[in-house]
């Protein structure tokens, strides 16, 4: 009962920031959702000692980012198409941001997500995609110029 009640303030904790991510780098609603419960299952099946909880936080980012990974590799998600899900926002500029992040390459969202809603740094973010800071650096420049291209084409159409 013990460990039943650590896993269910763990999940509490983490639950909307690995969501978050898993929804951003699937793109759908059920393949996240999958992801979510694949990422928890991992964690309740591991007896974990964590140094610090920001070390717990990065396992869940590492672990999620492996699982999205993983999940868009499978063949079966290579013989299907991506639905557009309906999320609501509470402005229309919140849901136009959120629709052009989505249409980046999967490694450009993930870096402004971590960037930008989880706050790590890009030495940070470079450790926990095990890819160099060059790149990051390169990843985060190229997202920021589609984003700013496209959100400035946008609004000069209104």
């Amino acid at each position: 009962m013990q460990k039943e009640i650590s896993i269910d303030k763990v999940i509490e904790k983490y639950a909307n920031m690995v969501y978050r991510i898993a929804l951003t780098r699937c793109g759908t609603v059920e393949n996240a959702e999958d992801v979510f419960q694949d990422v928890f299952i991992k964690y309740s099946q591991k007896e974990r000692m964590f140094q610090n909880s920001e070390h717990e936080k990065a396992w869940f980012i590492r672990v999620t980012l492996n699982l999205t990974k993983n999940q868009k590799q499978s063949l079966w998600n290579k013989k299907i198409a991506n639905l557009d899900e309906n999320i609501v926002f509470e402005n229309k500029e919140e849901q136009e941001v959120f629709s052009i992040v989505c249409e980046l390459p999967q490694n450009y969202r993930t870096v402004v997500y971590l960037l930008y809603y989880e706050g790590y740094k890009v030495k940070e973010i470079s450790k926990l995609m095990k890819t160099s800071e060059g790149t990051i650096k390169t990843w985060l420049f190229r997202a920021r110029e589609i984003l700013k291209e496209k959100l400035e084409g946008g609004f000069e159409n209104e």
